[in-house]
């Protein structure tokens, strides 16, 4: 019973890093697309990689670390997002 719980767990992780790694891709071709005329900007999906992440890293039998809280800073979209809370309220009292 333990297996599964690892296997799950190990899932669970690997596909929270795959999303890391695609939101990481999305940021590199809007960027490198941006000057075309019908270029497209994807949206962005925060906080779904980092969660998945710390579910899965916690759900491991390894010590749990505070340090896998970083996974939040390293996310691109999450960071964006977390740095445009302050001026979406500030747009919002306008």
């Amino acid at each position: 019973m333990e297996w599964f719980i690892y296997i799950i767990s190990a899932s669970i992780l690997l596909f929270g890093l795959f999303i890391l790694f695609s939101n990481y891709l999305r940021q590199i071709t809007n960027f490198k697309n941006r000057n075309k005329e019908n270029a497209k900007w994807s949206s962005p999906a925060p906080f779904v990689g980092p969660v998945f992440v710390i579910l899965g890293y916690s759900w491991l039998p390894f010590e749990f670390s505070n340090f896998i809280f970083f996974v939040i800073i390293f996310d691109p979209d999450t960071l964006l997002t977390l740095l445009s809370i302050p001026y979406l309220i500030k747009g919002f009292f306008k």
